[in-house]
């Protein structure tokens, strides 16, 4: 589907919905396309600890995780 096809398609989509919230929902994804995600502050911190963490080493594989959560669920 080329370009101009595919907006063509889009255009007769959406001039048939009459779901106001999907519309709503649509209009949002198109006004925030060129808008960049920041990550909140709070949340960076916590990445860049997990970031440490691994390059410190001090992390679990997941098979270690599974052995240690089967163990628990023994206790």
């Amino acid at each position: 589907m080329t370009l101009i096809e595919l907006k063509k398609s889009t255009h007769e989509q959406v001039d048939e919905l009459n779901d106001r919230d999907y519309l709503d929902m649509l209009n949002k994804m198109i006004s925030y396309k060129d808008k960049v995600f920041q990550i909140p502050k709070e949340h960076l911190a916590g990445i860049e600890q997990g970031e440490q963490d691994i390059k410190n080493g001090d992390y679990l594989t997941m098979k270690e995780l599974e052995k240690r959560y089967e163990e628990w669920l023994k206790d």
